[in-house]
C-alpha cells in the first residue's frame, strides 16, 4: 500500500493565494470548484424538498454547503437560517438571517423570523424591536406584505406581555 502524498508547502500556498484572491475579487467558492449554477439550483431544489418534508437536518447540510459553494446567493443563507431554525440552533439562525437582512435591504422577512428566533430565546425586548423594524419597511396599514401584517398583529401582543414581565405577577391580581 502507498502513502498519502502529502502537498508541498508551496503548493498549499499558491492554493490559498488563488482562494484569496478570487474571494477577494467578488468570487466564490464554487467558481474555483467548477460548480456549475445549474448544480447549484439542483441542489438548491434538493434542499427545498427535504425542508418541505420537514427533514431539516438534511436541509441544514444541503444549505451549509450551498452556503459553502456560494455564500454570495442570498436564498441559500435564507434557507440555511430557516434550517437552523427549525432545528432551534437559534442564534445561528440569527447570525445568517443578519447577514440576509445585509443582502436584502428592503425584506422583511429575515426580520421578522429573527423576531420568531429570539422569541423562542425568551428574548422578547430584542423581539419586540425586531418587529418594530418590520413594521418600518412599510407604514402603510394597507400592505400586502404578510409579514409586515404579522408583525402590526403580534407586536401589540408581545408588548402586553412585556408590560406584564415588567410589572410583575403581583399587577395581574
Amino acid at each position: 500500500m502507498s502513502e498519502p502524498q502529502i502537498p508541498e508547502v508551496e503548493q498549499l500556498y499558491d492554493q490559498f493565494q488563488q482562494l484569496s484572491a478570487t474571494l477577494r475579487q467578488g468570487g466564490t467558492i464554487g467558481q474555483l470548484l467548477n460548480v456549475t449554477p445549474d448544480e447549484c439550483e439542483a441542489l438548491y431544489a434538493h434542499g427545498h424538498s427535504l425542508y418541505q418534508q420537514g427533514l431539516y437536518s438534511d436541509a441544514f447540510k444541503v444549505f451549509s454547503r450551498l452556503v459553502m459553494i456560494n455564500h454570495m446567493d442570498d436564498r441559500y443563507v435564507m434557507a440555511l437560517a430557516g434550517a437552523a431554525q427549525q432545528l432551534g440552533r437559534y442564534e445561528d439562525a440569527l447570525q445568517h438571517y443578519a447577514t440576509v437582512t445585509v443582502m436584502r435591504l428592503n425584506d422583511p422577512a429575515p426580520v421578522f423570523h429573527s423576531a420568531e428566533c429570539l422569541l423562542a430565546m425568551s428574548r422578547l425586548a430584542d423581539a419586540i424591536d425586531s418587529l418594530e423594524l418590520v413594521l418600518e419597511f412599510d407604514p402603510d396599514p394597507d400592505t400586502k406584505n404578510d409579514y409586515i401584517r404579522r408583525a402590526r398583529t403580534l407586536l401589540p401582543i408581545l408588548r402586553q406581555r412585556a408590560g406584564q414581565t415588567q410589572a410583575g405577577p403581583e399587577s395581574s391580581h
